[in-house]
């Protein structure tokens, strides 16, 4: 008997402890101290199309705002609101402040970023001795603040060269170097906006 109310208490208080779960209040999404940032789909307006700039963008993004201090919010969320918002992609233009106000109301946005490659020269020289790669990169953001409902523009550069005495020299490394020479720039610059 004394078994069988032991055994009945213990159901009795996990039931008592699942119940009071469901009725707890639900975590919010966004953890304490950090800002939600909503990141625009970049924008390539240059002829340079090779996948690993992609790569190079979105590993610089998550660099920058996964942080402490920052959550993203995730892309699909993101593409709705901008969708909701009547944004086309096509026509490869940065979006107006319209647009961004849009985001960051439907995905809880403090912040909206938009970034267009504007510009991406790669040229090689060689002489007799040496070949070199020669990287420019201009960027244009435009970076929104909810709070303030203030939306500010700028452009960042970024160049690299590759040289080497024997052997063939890529294109990839300079290109990186340089998108991710202006991005640390761009950054810097969101980072004092704030």
């Amino acid at each position: 008997m004394k078994k069988l109310s032991i055994v009945m208490l213990l159901c009795l208080m996990v039931a008592f402890f699942g119940v009071t779960s469901v009725f707890a209040e639900e975590p919010s999404t966004q953890p304490a101290g950090k800002a939600n940032i909503a990141i625009i789909p970049y924008i390539n307006s240059t002829e340079e199309t090779k996948g690993y700039i992609q790569e190079v963008i979105d590993a610089k993004y998550t660099e920058q705002y996964s942080n402490k201090n920052f959550q993203i919010v995730p892309q699909i969320e993101t593409q709705k609101a901008l969708n909701t918002a009547g944004f086309d992609v096509s026509n490869k233009e940065l979006p107006e402040k319209d647009v961004f106000a849009a985001v960051a109301e439907k995905t809880n946005a403090d912040y909206v970023i938009a970034m267009e490659i504007s510009q991406l020269n790669t040229t090689r020289h060689m002489s007799m001795f040496q070949m070199k790669v020669v990287t420019k990169a201009k960027l244009r953001y435009k970076f929104y603040s909810a709070k303030d409902s203030k939306l500010v523009s700028f452009q960042v550069t970024g160049a690299s060269e590759n040289k080497t005495v024997f052997g063939d020299v890529g294109y990839r490394d300079p290109i990186t170097k340089a998108l991710n020479q202006a991005m640390d720039e761009a950054n810097t610059k969101i980072l004092n906006s704030l």
